[in-house]
């Protein structure tokens, strides 16, 4: 009995001791697992975060490029040699149109209006932007409002107005 209680002791203190050197070593197969669990839970952050970023540069680009063009297309409607209303309409409409045309990203819906007063034309731009997980977003958030509405105007020019009122400027000088 003295026998077997002393070898199973043996045969446990050896267990143990194998049991601490394995934990102290480092063994490549828990490192390959630690990392492939951790590459798991970031990898999908960064991807979404990545996709946002690009989609958010997108939009940037687009709104720029429509702020742009709203205010050229309302100036070119205001030049000193355009005499009608129709006219000022004309070149506004055209100019609005050709301004944007394929240099947008992220926009879908897309249209324009414009309007000419006696002093000024407007010219206005409407569309929405098509970012991914927005449909899921409006689910859970209600205020979420993805369209994009732009409006700039510009003062018409009325060439002997504008002469008389550089003469004026130049005599108080």
């Amino acid at each position: 009995m003295r026998r077997i209680n002393i070898f199973l002791r043996k045969k446990l203190f050896t267990l143990f001791a194998l049991q601490r050197r394995r934990v102290g070593r480092h063994d490549k197969r828990y490192e390959s697992a630690y990392f492939t669990v951790e590459a798991a839970l970031i990898f999908p952050t960064v991807m979404l975060f990545t996709a946002v970023m690009i989609f958010l540069a997108f939009y940037s680009y687009d709104r720029c490029i429509l702020e742009h063009s709203a205010y050229e297309a309302a100036l070119r409607g205001t030049g000193s040699h355009i005499k009608t209303a129709e006219e000022a309409y004309t070149q506004a409409r055209t100019a609005a149109g050709r301004l944007v045309e394929e240099k947008l990203f992220a926009v879908k819906d897309f249209h324009y209006s414009i309007s000419v007063e006696a002093n000024h034309v407007t010219v206005s731009y409407h569309c929405i932007v098509n970012m991914p997980f927005v449909t899921w977003l409006t689910e859970y958030v209600s205020d979420v409002d993805m369209a994009l509405d732009i409006s700039r105007s510009a003062n018409r020019n009325r060439p002997p107005r504008t002469i008389r009122d550089c003469r004026i400027i130049n005599n108080g000088i």
